[in-house]
């Protein structure tokens, strides 16, 4: 029985060591270059995975903030920090989202995500058009973009798709309709 009750702790600490030792980072990494910087970051590359456990554990952010913690748009908000003369490190970018999150840009960011979240499983209604289009004028659609969309979702093919489908679709029909550059010779 004894001998059971010491496997078992033994166990126990080796978990324990695993589960946390690992997420747990001294301060003086914020000062370390992260690896996105350097690299096309994904998410089954385990140095870009460390990068976000390293910006979550010292970073506040939520939900939401998933969004942000996508290697192109983390390398574009450390590009901009660079420009402004800042280094390109973990603390740079943590103090950089901290601030952007107390802006109306952000308050912006995160109403605009929640609208598409709403509206990509949404089936596309007509009727419903007034209500459903903000996003799309948020998107940067002009008053002639919104009027052939709505005339587009309003085909009876079109009925059963969501917005995310039939946004896709009309993308993929203009870009057909679109001349294609001639190459030279």
């Amino acid at each position: 029985m004894k001998k059971k009750w010491m496997v078992l702790g033994v166990v126990w600490l080796f978990i324990g060591y695993n589960a946390f030792g690992q997420s747990t980072f001294k301060e003086s990494v914020l000062d370390e270059e992260p690896y996105f910087a350097l690299h096309n970051g994904h998410l089954n590359d385990s140095l870009f995975l460390r990068d976000l456990r390293i910006l979550r554990h010292f970073g506040t952010f939520d939900g939401v903030d998933s969004s942000l913690l996508k290697a192109p748009v983390l390398a574009n908000m450390m590009i901009e920090q660079v420009r402004a003369g800042k280094p390109a490190t973990y603390r740079t970018l943590v103090e950089y989202i901290i601030d952007f999150k107390k802006t109306e840009a952000y308050r912006q960011f995160t109403e605009g995500l929640q609208l598409l979240k709403r509206l990509q499983d949404k089936k596309v209604n007509p009727a419903n058009w007034e209500e459903d289009k903000v996003l799309f004028v948020r998107m940067g659609f002009t008053e002639s973009d919104l009027d052939d969309f709505k005339n587009y979702i309003s085909e009876p093919a079109k009925s059963e798709f969501t917005y995310k489908q039939a946004y896709a679709a009309y993308m993929k029909e203009i870009e057909a309709l679109s001349p294609k550059p001639k190459r030279s010779k």
